[in-house]
């Protein structure tokens, strides 16, 4: 009978082992599910946009990496939120978030010039944002060279027309403008160009020539459109004046000529060489004393083949098209550039939430901005002109720059009170300043 025995309590145990190793292994799948359960549940980070402009509801969870977030402009969740996002252009100095909660981080996005919002250049103003997204190397998430499609844009030869077709059809300058009345006395300039050498004038600035009408809608909006390049490429030479002067600040008007191989007459960032393609991309207004001696110029380049091109390597030097490491490793790493496809998810919107959503966990999130994330000289720099009184409305923008100090001294006033404010109380302490 022992044996049997022996046997039957042998089945037992190995019964009672197998039943036990099934009850460990099942607990052990419950508890591996249940931190994706409680994952679930973890609510996301908060993210408010303080924007006047966005008249629509916006309410969406998005991950960004391994972070979560829930982006909103309901200003009703401002109690909950762990960050306050503001759109430049569409501040308004009586509409801040007042008072502001101790967890409450303030982020800027304004890829414009000074022109929209006088106030923003100033450090008082600045210092009170702890994370920024401007056109400054400088600025936490660099939007410098986000008009400049890709290094293939700069390189194709898919617009390129040479020198010889270009003296056959136009040999002089194009420009291209509907923005007028700038900062930069950018008409009061090219009116003086027009004196000495032939400038066709398209938009609604100082227009002298009907534009095509398959163009009249698109060169707006569509700023890289091939139609638009291949009528470019006709010219010699192209004016890419900025609208306002301030470092890094660097549009389509530098980077689209150089697309179509069309040489830019630059004025704008008096950092731009730090950016150019070769070390000769483009013609510089501060390099000539006045526009009788750039027109002079102009005229030697457009009979002088050789020279001409020595200003477009970018397009003929095929082994060494980009000779500026600077450029190269920006366009490698930088985190967004205008899309016209306009897909939501590569948006500069998009991009700027999700760098702020994973700026929440990091350490450096309570860090304040400078002058140094938007820098433009003051008094507002202009083109040199023959006229040495400056544009004809210089003064108006020096004095609306000057009210754009007061306005920043006296945010920084109630930001530091950290109250709320109306319109009416903001405008009379404006009055006394």
């Amino acid at each position: 009978m022992r044996p049997w025995r022996n046997r039957q309590f042998s089945k037992a145990l190995h019964l009672i082992i197998w039943l036990t190793t099934l009850v460990i292994c099942w607990n052990i799948f419950r508890a591996g599910d249940k931190p994706r359960k409680d994952e679930d549940k973890v609510k996301p980070t908060e993210v408010l946009w303080w924007s006047s402009g966005m008249s629509w509801s916006y309410d969406e969870i998005r991950t960004c990496g391994v972070h979560k977030c829930r982006f909103t402009n309901n200003r009703q969740r401002l109690p909950l939120a762990r960050a306050v996002l503001f759109y430049g252009s569409n501040m308004k100095m009586h509409d801040f978030p007042l008072p502001r909660l101790p967890q409450h981080i303030w982020a800027l996005l304004h890829e414009e010039s000074p022109r929209n919002v006088p106030f923003v250049p100033f450090n008082e103003f600045l210092r009170h944002f702890n994370y920024t997204s401007t056109f400054s190397r400088h600025s936490d998430l660099p939007l410098t060279t986000q008009y400049l499609p890709s290094v293939s844009e700069l390189t194709t030869m898919k617009y390129f027309t040479n020198f010889y077709t270009k003296s056959h059809y136009f040999s002089h300058v194009i420009f291209l403008q509907s923005d007028c009345d700038t900062m930069s006395g950018r008409e009061d300039y090219v009116k003086e160009l027009m004196h000495h050498i032939r400038v066709d004038s398209f938009g609604k600035c100082l227009p002298n020539v009907d534009m095509p009408d398959s163009l009249q809608e698109d060169y707006l909006n569509r700023m890289y459109s091939p139609e638009l390049l291949r009528y470019l490429t006709r010219y010699k030479f192209m004016i890419a004046i900025e609208n306002g002067i301030c470092n890094d600040y660097i549009t389509e008007k530098f980077w689209r000529p150089l697309v179509a191989g069309v040489i830019p007459i630059y004025f704008g960032s008096p950092t731009i060489k730090d950016w150019q393609p070769q070390h000769k991309s483009a013609i510089y207004v501060n390099d000539f004393p006045n526009a009788a001696a750039l027109a002079e110029y102009l005229l030697f380049l457009a009979d002088n083949e050789t020279e001409y091109d020595s200003y477009r390597q970018h397009k003929l030097n095929s082994a060494n098209n980009i000779d500026n490491n600077r450029l190269k490793e920006n366009i490698v790493t930088r985190y967004y550039q205008i899309d016209e496809t306009q897909k939501e998810s590569s948006s500069l919107f998009h991009k700027f939430e999700c760098a702020m959503c994973q700026r929440l966990a990091s350490s450096e999130k309570y860090k304040s901005a400078n002058v140094l994330h938007y820098e433009c000289p003051l008094p507002p720099i202009h083109a040199p002109l023959e006229n040495k009184d400056g544009p004809q409305n210089a003064e108006d923008w020096r004095s609306m720059m000057e009210v754009g100090r007061c306005q920043a001294q006296l945010l920084d006033y109630f930001f530091q009170a950290n109250r709320s404010f109306t319109q009416e109380q903001f405008e009379k302490k404006l009055a006394e300043c």
